[in-house]
């Protein structure tokens, strides 16, 4: 039962990020109509799940190992988060004057 609820949370994290970089792909070319914020606000909603999935899914067998995926799958969460920035080529400069 704890092999299901484990690939369960590591599937839905992965999913998350997989959403997170679309929204990147989507907002690249609006970046400067709004893109940007809803890129932002996006990103810091897609931690805050992935932080809290070890919990509800029950990853960790105590509270340690709960926050040592949590922690884990925060890393992944920003390193797509801030990949994706990168990658889809979201403008964070977009007027000077």
């Amino acid at each position: 039962m704890n092999a299901i609820r484990n690939s369960n949370a590591i599937a839905c994290a992965a999913i998350v990020a997989l959403c997170q970089a679309g929204v990147a792909f989507w907002s690249a070319p609006r970046s400067c109509e709004g893109g940007l914020e809803l890129y932002a606000a996006t990103g810091v909603a897609a931690i805050v799940v992935m932080a809290s999935l070890p919990f509800v899914a029950g990853r960790g067998e105590s509270i340690a190992g709960g926050v040592g995926w949590s922690l884990s799958f925060v890393l992944l969460g920003v390193g797509g988060w801030i990949g994706g920035l990168f990658v889809a080529d979201v403008r964070l400069l977009c007027r000077l004057f």
